[in-house]
């Protein structure tokens, strides 16, 4: 049998912390929410929101999406090979929580009833949300499974790489050389809870000397001379 959590709590000797062992969840470990729009072959489009998405390379700039095997959005990124993440603010959390919730194949119409309108992406043509600031088209360059990732059992969700070949974001949050991203009221999700991003603490290398800091904060956030 295995120990209850009050046979795993563990005290430090000064007596001040006390511990306990539980189960492993990836629901503890806060991601951000993002809406991805996909489409068929056929050119239906779907939109599902996502929890389980991360950066895994800069450069190139790679994502990283946890997508349950089932969802017809998986489907069509196998089937096409490209999607768009799309970032939604607070003013959208009722509409990434209805598609995060509803099937496609019940509910084929769940765009409609979730208020959303879809448009094209200028250079690849793909399906994005102008309701969202910051739109990314991905292609797909990866897919890992049971086999890929050396897993004993089957996951609950196949991990999907794409990496970002285009990226509209909305002017109203375009700084004079970068994005805002600081200022953007984000969703966060964090043990099935909806969140807000809260207040910023400090820059990166804010530990480090003012100059080195100033000019890295350029390197990293620069647009690299963007077309107006």
């Amino acid at each position: 049998m295995a120990p209850s959590a009050e046979q795993n709590r563990t005290q430090d000797p000064a007596g001040e912390s006390r511990r306990t062992s539980i189960a492993p969840n990836a629901f503890y470990v806060p991601s951000p929410v993002v809406l991805l729009s996909t489409e068929s072959e056929d050119g239906v489009v779907d939109v599902s929101a996502m929890s389980a998405v991360g950066v895994v390379c800069l450069d190139p700039p790679i994502l990283a999406v946890g997508i349950k095997p089932r969802r017809h959005t998986y489907k069509n990124i196998r089937r096409t090979g490209a999607f768009v993440v799309n970032l939604p603010l607070q003013d959208g959390l009722e509409a990434a929580d209805y598609t995060g919730t509803r099937s496609w194949r019940k509910e084929p119409e769940k765009l409609e009833k979730a208020g959303l309108v879809v448009d094209r992406l200028p250079e690849s043509g793909l399906p994005y949300l102008p309701s969202c600031p910051i739109s990314m088209a991905c292609t797909l360059v990866g897919n890992l499974g049971r086999h890929e990732l050396g897993l004993d059992v089957p996951p609950s969700h196949q991990v999907v790489l794409g990496r970002m070949t285009e990226c509209s974001v909305d002017d109203a949050w375009l700084g004079e050389d970068e994005v805002r991203l600081e200022d953007m009221p984000i969703l966060v999700y964090l043990n099935r809870v909806y969140a807000s991003r809260g207040t910023n603490l400090g820059v990166q290398r804010f530990t480090d000397d003012p100059l080195k800091r100033e000019a890295k904060m350029r390197e990293y956030r620069s647009l690299g001379g963007r077309e107006q």
